[in-house]
């Protein structure tokens, strides 16, 4: 039975050429073993992995907002990110804002719609928001990846919202 030829080949900028080129290396020549082959193609898909989580995870409204608010502040709504904190429509905001003395109406509309979240999410929503806890404490508690909270967290925060338009409120 004849060995099958183990080989990697990966992609380099030839600055003579002004193009990209193949390079090829080969198990068993010039040093390469099996095991450099192996480990540099697990490099590989641990980084498409982590370019596809990215992609997943990518929040484009808020990257379309901040260009938008780049190339033309006067008519944009403000830098997305600047507002984080203090838009007006984040429930985390509502529920929590520091005006003790005037009652918001809008935190009774929260609580009555957080009555159509499961109590985890409820928890959730008090744990991150409330008690000020990190997501990877959370996710350590829990045995999941931060990455997972954090999806969960949006999640909550996406029916929230939706909840709020279909009260008319946002």
């Amino acid at each position: 039975m004849k060995k099958q030829i183990i080989t990697y080949t990966y992609w380099r900028w030839d600055e003579e050429s002004k193009r990209t080129l193949p390079i090829t290396i080969t198990a068993g020549q010039d040093g390469v073993t099996e095991e450099h082959i192996i480990m540099l193609s697990d490099f590989d898909h641990a980084a498409d992995l982590g370019d596809r989580y990215e992609k997943e995870n990518r929040d484009y409204e808020t990257e379309n907002k901040k260009s938008k608010f780049e190339t033309d502040p006067e008519n944009s709504t403000g830098d997305p990110i600047e507002n984080l904190e203090t838009s007006a429509t984040d429930p985390a905001h509502i529920l929590f804002e520091e005006k003790v003395d005037v009652p918001n109406p809008l935190v009774e509309q929260l609580l009555t719609l957080m009555e159509k979240l499961t109590p985890q999410q409820i928890d959730l929503i008090y744990d991150l928001f409330g008690s000020g806890r990190q997501l990877t404490e959370i996710a350590n508690e829990e045995g999941v990846s931060t990455t997972a909270i954090h999806n969960r967290k949006s999640k909550i925060i996406a029916r929230l919202r939706k909840l709020f338009a279909e009260q008319g409120i946002l």
